[in-house]
């Protein structure tokens, strides 16, 4: 049996810590998780939903150091949860102190099949074609994107999203002549992230720590962004972002 979550989140931010992240997309995030994290990180971090909206939008909360970054936009798209009940999952641009530059991430999280919500295959298929249309409506912006979650699918999954995207997994993978190689991930957890970005250090934390945490592995990678790769991606704020997704 595992702690209650207010301890847990302690822990969690003890991961976040000593894998120095800088943007975190959390998965059943609850409110009083949510409240205890602002707490004890004292202003060092920011979350969106977080507590600004209905109570379970915060589940899948993108956090961002608030050394490091200023929150430019915020928005959520409907993503179809379980049994297709639209759940409101965040994107937000985020504008790096350090070099200006702007980055887009979006975090959400695609039913499983469970015991009360059996045959979900329907609802991933729908809820993978709007993070894919997503994720395309925001190419044309010239911004970095990146995408996290926990999508309960592994090959399927990544073979989908670099097939109609043009967004790699920070894990690796690639096709070849048509075909897909996914090199058989372990987890149902993923980041993408645009072509001209740099992942490095890739790691699914498995430790005695992220076990007592979650029932998840903490999945964790570096990026570059590299300046000359980013044309549109400094000076004027581009508009807001409003998803022409449905389903």
């Amino acid at each position: 049996k595992r702690a209650v979550g207010t301890t847990r989140i302690v822990w969690a931010n003890q991961l976040l810590d000593q894998h120095h992240v800088d943007v975190v997309g959390f998965q059943e995030l609850q409110t009083d998780q949510a409240t205890k994290f602002l707490s004890i990180t004292s202003g060092k971090w920011k979350l969106f939903p977080g507590l600004t909206s209905v109570k379970r939008n915060s589940e899948n909360s993108i956090g961002w150091r608030t050394d490091k970054f200023d929150l430019v936009q915020a928005t959520t798209v409907n993503i179809p949860y379980f049994n297709g009940s639209p759940r409101a999952m965040p994107v937000v641009l985020l504008r790096n102190k350090a070099t200006g530059a702007l980055a887009y991430f979006m975090n959400f999280h695609n039913p499983a099949d469970t015991a009360a919500y059996p045959n979900q295959g329907y609802w991933r298929s729908q809820a993978t074609r709007v993070e894919i249309a997503l994720s395309n409506q925001l190419v044309a912006s010239g911004i970095p994107r990146f995408m996290t979650g926990d999508m309960n699918d592994r090959a399927p999954y990544f073979c989908r999203v670099t097939k109609e995207t043009p967004l790699k997994a920070a894990r690796g993978g690639y096709w070849r002549d048509g075909v897909c190689y996914a090199n058989k991930p372990r987890a149902v957890d993923w980041i993408f992230g645009s072509q001209r970005l740099a992942f490095s250090n890739y790691l699914e934390d498995r430790s005695a720590l992220v076990a007592k945490t979650t029932d998840h592995p903490m999945i964790v990678s570096d990026v570059r962004i590299s300046p000359s790769a980013l044309p549109n991606a400094y000076g004027a704020t581009p508009a807001p972002v409003v998803p022409k997704v449905t389903y």
